[in-house]
């Protein structure tokens, strides 16, 4: 009896991953794309500090 509860339990997370497989490949792609812009964006130029 538990056996068959835990069985139906288990697929029903199962179901649960694979309707949320959408919504996280498009959330992964957001994700890739900021980091491709921290990594690739120049850092700005710095202003020259007048010497002292």
């Amino acid at each position: 009896m538990a056996s068959k509860l835990l069985a139906g339990a288990e697929r029903l997370g199962n179901d649960a991953k694979l309707k949320a497989l959408p919504q996280m490949r498009k959330a992964a792609k957001k994700v890739a794309k900021a980091v491709d812009v921290v990594m690739y964006t120049a850092p700005a130029p710095r202003k020259a500090r007048p010497c002292r």
